[in-house]
């Protein structure tokens, strides 16, 4: 599965700066489920482009899914065939969100030695994420990233282009255009790629919450669909979402109004949804 971040930002390799990797290396590290590669497709002083490709291990993965308590997500591969003849190799989800934040560690605390300020600053940034499962549509991925201030374009895969009346597969191909901090694009997709997901391929326990709350700081708790956010991110355990939103209300001003945090799920519908925005 992949996922690539580019910046036009001159100059635009300063964004090996701020991610901690070499745009003239090739780097790989050893994730629970297989291995990760961040590599530079392009690296110019004009657009700089770094991939994040999650390859996965189907023996590693089963492996991992039978120690999974019942906590959670339902998915697929829950079944013993499916263990080992899934999408999970393919398509963007929960294991690709846990591989980012290895690989991307201090570029998602916003710290950089080489280029503080920069990491600071809010630069022009584009995300590519070509397939990703997207329970509910592409209808979701737009409500879920706009107002993070990003410009959403989601486009539900097709289940084969060759058969355009068999109608639409539950991925989308999604991109993200905006002016943010790094920090601030990789804490999004690190918090929303499990949220659309919605089958986390590990056992949800209560110190979630604080992860939850951690990366989603300055940004969550003003969310519109902050609710749904909880309740998939902590795989629809009632209590765990409970208290994310009580401790998010906590933090926001006595005056300020509450909107109504008993959002309703988008149902998935069949063939998926194809929305551009």
């Amino acid at each position: 599965m992949l996922l690539t971040l580019t910046t036009t930002h001159h100059p635009a390799t300063d964004l090996g700066h701020l991610l901690v990797k070499h745009p003239d290396r090739t780097h790989t590290f050893d994730v629970p489920v297989g291995t990760a590669h961040v590599f530079y497709p392009e690296a110019g002083e004009r657009r700089c482009t770094a991939a994040l490709l999650l390859d996965v291990d189907p023996a590693k993965l089963a492996a991992q899914g039978r120690g999974r308590g019942r906590h959670s997500a339902t998915t697929p591969e829950t079944f013993t065939l499916g263990r080992y003849v899934n999408d999970r190799q393919y398509a963007a989800s929960s294991l690709l969100a846990s591989a980012l934040s290895r690989v991307f560690r201090s570029a998602l605390r916003g710290e950089s030695r080489d280029r503080p300020e920069l990491a600071g600053t809010a630069i022009p940034l584009e995300v590519r994420v070509p397939v990703l499962r997207c329970r509910g549509g592409a209808d979701v991925a737009v409500r879920l990233f706009t107002p993070l201030g990003w410009a959403v374009t989601a486009t539900a895969v097709p289940l084969d282009e060759a058969y355009p009346e068999w109608g639409d597969s539950r991925y989308v191909d999604l991109t993200l255009t905006g002016t943010l901090r790094v920090a601030d694009a990789l804490n999004h997709l690190y918090v929303l790629l499990p949220v659309l997901d919605d089958a986390k391929h590990y056992w949800v326990a209560p110190d979630e919450v604080d992860k939850l709350l951690r990366a989603g700081a300055g940004w969550l708790g003003d969310h519109p669909e902050r609710a749904l956010i909880a309740r998939r991110y902590l795989a629809h355990r009632r209590a765990l979402a409970g208290a994310a939103l009580e401790r998010l209300a906590a933090q926001r001003p006595v005056d300020e109004p509450t909107a109504d945090d008993d959002v309703d799920e988008v149902p998935a519908r069949a063939g998926g949804a194809r929305a551009s925005l």
